[in-house]
């Protein structure tokens, strides 16, 4: 069997983060459905802020370390690969919620790059029209490039989030991205062994309606060397199953094999 093994989740969220707030979201509740589903790794990736680095904004004030490892020690999980992550922000430049000093705290560092709908990490005065925002995602993609990150447990996260332009048409940004620049990042990340998602919130029932938009930043990842991994981004239980229920289509139209999986390393 040379197929591209969907018996995993790397991005799924507990009652830790402030979004999801949810008690019935407990990583015992986590690792039940991954048992019961049949997967055989996943990761537990709650929102997070780095009290040794300054400056967050309201939602991450309270999410720092001490916050995260509240899940610690991991739940019984014999037979089952089971990661602590953590979805750390980015606002561009050196701006990461991560300090370097807790790279080691965590088995995957998930990095979105687009949640645009923050007001300190989108300007929205000054990035307003899709030719805006898919410069300034091309530029944190650039950008994120430069930071001496431990690339082979990094995850880039939802690259096709609705969040990067809200009051938009995401799929626009998509299309209008210039395959030069996103050749030379993915071709980066390749290099470097970190991950791209494949995040089954992103792709909601509507995504096969702008199916070549949504899918063409992933077909460059692939032609580049990239691998990728799946996440279901839960935030309450009945998000778990998408995984199951969307990824399939996804990977089958990317065409992934089993040497596509992407698994952290380091």
């Amino acid at each position: 069997m040379n197929e591209f093994p969907i018996r995993h989740d790397l991005h799924c969220h507990t009652r830790l983060s402030l979004c999801s707030n949810d008690p019935a979201m407990t990583p015992e509740a986590i690792l039940a459905h991954a048992r019961a589903a049949g997967y055989d790794e996943v990761c537990l990736t709650d929102h997070f802020w780095d009290e040794d680095v300054p400056n967050p904004n309201d939602f991450y004030a309270a999410q720092g370390l001490a916050h995260v490892r509240q899940n610690l020690p991991l739940p019984p999980h014999e037979g089952l690969t089971v990661r602590f992550g953590c979805e750390t922000e980015y606002r561009g430049g050196a701006e990461l919620g991560l300090s370097p000093a807790h790279y080691d705290a965590f088995d995957i560092i998930l990095v979105p790059l687009n949640h645009f709908h923050m007001s300190d990490v989108r300007d929205r005065t000054k990035y307003h029209t899709p030719e805006a925002v898919a410069g300034l995602f091309l530029e944190r993609l650039e950008q994120l490039t430069a930071l001496p990150l431990p690339w082979k447990k990094v995850g880039l996260a939802h690259l096709n989030c609705p969040l990067l332009f809200d009051e938009g048409n995401v799929a626009r940004v998509l299309e209008i991205l210039p395959e030069d620049g996103l050749r030379a990042v993915f071709s980066f990340y390749a290099r470097q062994g970190a991950g791209i998602e494949l995040n089954a919130a992103a792709f909601p029932p509507a995504w096969k309606e702008e199916r070549d938009a949504q899918l063409r930043l992933f077909r460059i990842a692939k032609a580049c060397g990239c691998r990728f991994y799946c996440g279901s981004d839960a935030h309450h239980p009945a998000g778990l199953p998408l995984v199951g229920e969307r990824l399939p289509e996804v990977v089958s139209a990317l065409g992934l094999t089993a040497a596509d999986r992407w698994s952290p390393r380091g």
